[in-house]
């Protein structure tokens, strides 16, 4: 398994501070590929978690509301047009399932590349459990992916699964409460399974770290590590397609405490000199809203 370069890297979590003072807080963020956490990564943390008192979509304490993300992410070097709509709820506060749909819109194809996800995340510990302080929520998740990339380019395989598992750790303490997110990531998709699925797969690790700015503003960076998945299209032997390692700062906006604005920068590598699938600079506008 690689090694991370950086270390802990920042992103975007979501409402964790909804309620500022409240450690364990669930992001109001459904990602691109409709998991609850950053732009990019899996948080540890159920997305829209039932708050106490709160009887939940049917009353009885047992599914949560669910929550809604849209994202548009404009590559203007590359002439890529990417755009997400997706959602989740959860169950007993343990279970998160999710669904999005991706549209990709890439310069020079024929039609539009259309992805679909699945995801479901299981969490295993919930933040000081055992009675730890220091204790950090503890989850395992899986997505599975399927694209229509072979409309446009000849793929080999089209649909495939991630796993992770992920860590994330609140710290209220400091002079600004400070989110830490770490995980591993398994996953054979190249370019995060946009153009398909390679014969295998990588270990890539993935980073978050947030800052909460006056109870309505989230600043954050963060990371996913390169990923290569060998041989993706038809009659293709001993290759090594890799996805070139991905970062993105961003500024959220809670409005309150349902709904939220994201704006971002982020970069996938110089597309023009890299070996990997990579494509330059990206700006990203986002919205998010929790029921």
């Amino acid at each position: 398994m690689k090694l991370p370069g950086i270390g802990f890297v920042l992103g975007i979590v979501a409402a964790l501070v909804m309620v500022a003072s409240t450690v364990e807080a669930g992001p109001p963020l459904t990602n691109a590929e409709g998991v609850g956490g950053c732009a990019l990564n899996p948080f540890a943390y159920i997305a829209n978690p039932l708050k106490e008192g709160d009887k939940g979509l049917l009353g009885a304490g047992i599914v949560s509301k669910p929550q809604l993300g849209i994202w548009n992410v404009r590559l203007t070097d590359s002439g890529i047009n990417w755009f997400t709509v997706g959602g989740n709820i959860s169950f007993f506060n343990r279970l998160e399932v999710g669904y999005s749909h991706e549209f990709v819109d890439i310069d020079g194809m024929s039609e539009t590349v259309d992805k679909n996800n699945v995801s479901a995340k299981l969490n295993l510990i919930k933040e000081k459990d055992f009675g730890i302080d220091l204790m950090p929520a503890i989850s395992i998740g899986a997505i599975w992916k399927n694209t229509d990339a072979d409309d446009n380019v000849p793929v080999d395989d089209t649909s495939g699964f991630d796993y992770y598992l992920v860590a994330t750790k609140m710290i209220p303490g400091l002079p600004v409460p400070v989110i830490l997110n770490a995980g591993i990531l398994n996953t054979k998709g190249y370019v995060r399974g946009v153009l398909g699925f390679g014969d295998d797969s990588d270990w890539s690790f993935f980073g978050n770290i947030e800052t909460i700015l006056f109870k309505k503003f989230i600043v954050g960076y963060e990371y996913e590590q390169e990923a290569e998945v060998g041989n993706v299209f038809k009659g293709e032997k001993n290759a090594e397609h890799t996805t070139h390692s991905m970062w993105e700062v961003h500024v959220a906006y809670m409005h309150n405490e349902h709904l939220m604005l994201v704006g971002s920068y982020a970069y996938t590598g110089d597309s023009k000199s890299s070996r990997q699938a990579s494509f330059d600079e990206a700006y990203v506008l986002s919205l998010q809203y929790a029921f």
